[in-house]
């Protein structure tokens, strides 16, 4: 087990800070000795309960795929600068990146906008078919394993995909090593993975960015196989015009699977211009791997039966002899078409307008009704109507405390900035008038706080109001 400021890794690489951890490794910032550099140093774990001869067959495939990758040349793929041998597991030195993961940024706000995530699968899948034009398939694609630093897009642990496969039945409890509601079901039922299993993670990991979360859950692990193989994603509402696309690359069946080059011109349509992309989806995917990067069988592989799959995600025919039956939805299974941006913003207004009447009628501190019964009711209704469309305009693209602090300070500003309106129409002197809300310190903040957070609530709950 490596350790901090321990002894030298290969001779030559230091481990300064454990930066990240997972069912696979461990990930070190350390330092190049030799170079005088920062790099990240992935700590490969086996699985416990394994025999020496099979950490010896796990040891070379690792070696073998992380110096594949090492061959890899391109901005979106992580640079492997050196593979090593440690205390009898294998260390893979890569270039150290500063930016965050997908993950990370999917958790922070809840998800992205919809172009933002066709940029990034486009920059994603142009790493891809980098990788497979190499013979490389990455086999554990997810939003943990793709870095954000810049204007790149990193796809990371290609080194050690393939000891996700390898060790499906390679423990004693049948352990899967990898991430189920990222696999493709295909590589969930045993097949050897192909470039199609990873459009498959690839459309996963763009439903995830968008959504807020990946598109199959369960309360169990076997559950959310079950649930890969067999079930429809969870309809979307964020997906908007990355609906269709994402509908063909989770398609269940590899044969009817987007090809690299469809999903890569509908990604780029829906980056470009915000408009979806029709996705034929083809007759025939070659979804068996090259030659170059076909695992080999061993005492220690076992291949699961496959098992029908549920329809494929597309209202297409499937090719004759498919073992995947037809979907019989009338529409594209697991997508929702989403309200265009006008109904949006009649929503939104409505929603907003309902708000104001109610805070100013129904809250003992405010006068709204005494306004009407004094004869101030068209001055009201300019004034809620005008607030309530301010409210329906889009969503600006800043993180959602940004947001709501932003909204906070806007509807301040309103009140006053009406209020000293009023007060000039009128001729008089801004204490005497009243709007319908009481400008008191506390009764003030306790309005600002309901109308921000409930227009604040409509941004982010009515569908169709995400930025694009």
């Amino acid at each position: 087990m490596i350790e901090v400021n321990g002894e030298l890794i290969g001779g030559r690489y230091r481990p300064i800070e454990l930066i990240g951890q997972g069912g696979m490794g461990r990930v070190w910032r350390g330092r190049d000795e030799t170079l005088g550099r920062d790099v990240a140093v992935k700590e490969v774990m086996f699985p416990q309960g394994i025999t020496a001869e099979q950490r010896d067959v796990l040891l070379q495939r690792v070696t073998r795929e992380a110096r594949a990758a090492a061959r890899l040349n391109h901005p979106g793929i992580i640079t492997v600068h050196d593979v090593v041998e440690h205390r009898g597991a294998p260390v893979i030195v890569m270039e150290y990146v500063t930016g965050i993961s997908l993950a990370a940024s999917i958790a922070r706000s809840g998800g992205l906008p919809v172009r933002t995530v066709a940029g990034i699968g486009v920059k994603m899948l142009q790493a891809l078919n980098r990788a497979h034009a190499s013979g490389i398939v990455h086999r554990d694609l997810k939003p943990d394993n793709v870095l954000l630093m810049d204007d790149r897009v990193i796809l990371t642990d290609f080194g050690i995909a393939h000891m996700a496969d390898s060790t499906m039945a390679l423990t004693h409890t049948g352990t899967i090593i990898g991430t189920p509601a990222y696999m493709a079901p295909e590589q969930l039922a045993g097949k050897t993975p192909s470039a199609a299993t990873d459009l498959w993670a690839l459309g996963a990991t763009l439903y995830s960015a968008v959504e807020g979360q990946p598109p199959f859950s369960a309360e169990t692990f076997t559950a959310l196989c079950i649930a890969v193989v067999t079930e429809d994603p969870r309809p979307a509402l964020r997906a908007g015009s990355l609906g269709p696309v994402l509908a063909a690359l989770l398609t269940k069946d590899p044969a009817q699977r987007a090809t690299a080059e469809q999903a890569q011109a509908a990604l780029e349509q829906v980056e470009r211009t915000g408009a979806a992309a029709p996705v034929p989806i083809p007759t025939q995917v070659e979804s068996a791997p090259s030659p170059g990067f076909a695992p080999a069988r061993d005492a220690f592989t076992v291949t699961a039966p496959a098992r029908p799959s549920n329809p494929p995600l597309s209202s297409f025919p499937p090719p004759a002899g498919s073992p995947y039956p037809q979907s019989t939805a009338p529409a594209g299974p697991g997508t929702r078409t989403l309200p265009g941006p006008a109904t949006a913003r009649t929503w939104r207004f409505l929603g907003c307008l309902a708000l104001l009447w109610i805070t100013g009628l129904a809250l003992p501190w405010n006068d709204l009704a005494n306004t009407v019964r004094f004869g101030y009711l068209p001055l009201d209704i300019v004034f809620t109507l005008v607030v309530a469309l301010i409210h329906a305009l889009p969503r600006p693209r800043w993180h959602p405390r940004a947001c709501w602090a932003g909204v906070v300070v806007l509807d301040t500003a309103l009140l006053f900035v009406t209020k000293q309106l009023v007060a000039q129409l009128l001729g008089t002197r801004p204490e005497f008038i009243t709007i319908g809300f009481s400008f008191a310190p506390l009764p003030l903040i306790f309005n600002v706080l309901i109308l921000a957070t409930g227009a604040w609530l409509l941004w982010w709950k009515v569908p169709g109001s995400r930025p694009a």
